[in-house]
Order: structure tokens, then sequence, then C-alpha cells
């Protein structure tokens, strides 16, 4: 009895199997990897992560309650279940003198909120008689007014449309509006505080008022932050800080001329004075003209 040798089929590929069992090992420790991901997903936005405290930073006009009370926040509330975003925004409409906020998770279990409040910087004029308070990027603060708050720049010349609280200022003139927007950036840089108000009537004459006691005939809003820093810089260096008048720009060549207010008023008197001579003179001329005409209807 002869004993059989088994041979390898030469055909064969002795490392299939092999293979096959290392893609099946592969498969099933990711779909364990998977299953845990799942677990912990669920459990983070469950058990794990619940907010214990609230830190709230920044804020003064608001308390800190009436800041999460906007949000939806309250201890005990998944992070994880929180959408930043959304939240964010809620907040800012409900409560408009914030700015900006930002919300933060901080592990294991804190929630930071960062508060940057709204700055009341100028109110515009619209409708005729009522007035509405902005920030300096345009969002409305306080609508319905019914005079200029002191202490912001009064905006004369908009014809806003859509004027509601938290909303954006929107003005029937998109090139006006983008004028103020750049302004009102460049004074908060250069002389805040020292502009009390902007006439916008003619976007291409506009005029301002510094501290109530120079106007400046200041003309488009070409080269508007050169403008602003070569007269406030004539205001503060060359001028008195009592003294009145006017400020006509003319070019960055040219320069820029300042009229003293009492010269302003004797030019105006002048003027008025010579405007009532020529009147009477007018009158005179025409009483003799009228008498005449008597004389020739007697002949």
């Amino acid at each position: 009895m002869k004993d059989v040798v088994k041979t390898p089929n030469p055909g064969g590929n002795p490392t299939r199997p092999r293979a096959r069992r290392r893609r099946n090992l592969s498969l099933y420790y990711l779909m364990i990897f998977a299953v845990c991901v799942i677990i912990f997903l669920i459990l983070a936005r469950t058990v794990l992560f619940n907010i214990s405290e609230y830190v709230v930073e920044g804020n003064s006009i608001y308390t800190a309650d009436a800041i999460l009370a906007a949000g939806g926040l309250h201890e005990g509330r998944n992070m994880y279940g929180i959408n930043l975003e959304k939240t964010e925004k809620k907040i800012k409409d409900k409560l408009v003198y914030i700015e900006d906020i930002k919300l933060r998770r901080k592990l294991p279990d804190k929630f930071l909120v960062t508060v940057t409040e709204a700055r009341a910087f100028a109110c515009c004029e619209y409708e005729g008689n009522r007035y509405a308070v902005i920030t300096k990027s345009g969002r409305y603060l306080e609508t319905e007014q019914l005079g200029p708050r002191a202490g912001l720049i009064q905006i004369k010349g908009m014809e806003l449309t859509g004027v509601a609280l938290a909303a954006d200022f929107v003005s029937q003139d998109e090139t006006k509006r983008d004028i103020i927007l750049d302004l009102m950036e460049a004074i908060s840089e250069i002389c805040d505080g020292k502009i009390t108000e902007i006439d916008i009537t003619d976007r291409t004459n506009i005029t301002m008022k510094y501290e109530d006691r120079i106007d400046i005939d200041f003309g488009s809003s070409l080269d508007y932050e050169y403008k602003l820093r070569y007269i406030s810089t004539i205001i503060e260096d060359s001028l008195e800080p009592d003294e009145e008048g006017t400020i006509v720009y003319h070019s960055s060549a040219a320069g820029a001329s300042f009229i003293k207010k009492e010269d302003m008023e004797l030019d105006e008197a002048e003027r008025e004075a010579r405007k009532n001579a020529e009147a009477e003179d007018g009158n005179a001329e025409n009483e003799t003209d009228g008498g005449d005409s008597e004389g020739e209807n007697e002949e």
C-alpha cells in the first residue's frame, strides 16, 4: 500500500483565505469603532457635558440672567445640544444693545459667554420729525424718538426705509448709506466725539458741525479720511478752543480756508445793506418814472 502525497494546486492562491480573514477583521473593527462613536455621541448629548456653570463677560447694560434667558440657556443643558450660531443671533435680536456675542464651550461643564455691547453713535432724522438711534455699524437701537439725543451725531438728509429695532438702517439712496457708514467709522477713529452734525441732503456737498461751533463745508465724500484728518488738525492746532466760524475745504492742493463768525456776520450785514440800498434805489427810480408819467399826462 502506497502513501498518497498531496501536492498543492499549482493554480491555487494559498494567501487568499488569509487576506479574506484580514478583511473580515478590519470590517469587524470598523463596525465596533462606529458603534462606539455613536454611543459616545449619544452620551455626549444626553449624559455627558451638561452645563453646570455659565461665565458671562463684558455686560453692563443687561444682567447675566437676562442674556442667558434670551438665548434659552440654563444649567443642566447639554452644551453640544446648543447651536452656537443660532443662539448668538437669537440673543442679538432680542437684546438690541448687544452688538456682538460669542458663545464657547469649555470642557467638561463650563459655558463662556462674551458680550460686546452696542454703543449709540448717531441719530438719524426720518419722516420729518422722528429720530432713530443707530450704532456705528448702522444698526437701530431705538426708533420713534421725538427729538435728537444729546451727545450723539445728528444725521440729516437720509431717506430711511424699513426702520425697525435691531435692523440695519437702509436709505432709498444706497450711496448715501455707504457714505455715512464710512464717515462714522472714520470719525470714531480720527475725531471721536467732536462731530455733532452731518447733513448729507446733497451727497456731493456734505456739511458738518464740529463741536457745534465750527461749520464744515466738506464737499463730496472723496478722500474723506484725509479731509477729516486735515480739518481736525486745523481746528485743534490752529484755532482757539472757543473760536467759531466756518471751514471751507477746497482741495488737497489748495487746502482749506477758515472764516471767523464775526467776519461772516459782517459780510452778511454788508450784503444785506447793499441789498437794501439797491432796493431803495429801485424804488426811487420807480417813483421818478411815475412822476414823469403823471407830468406827461397833465400836459
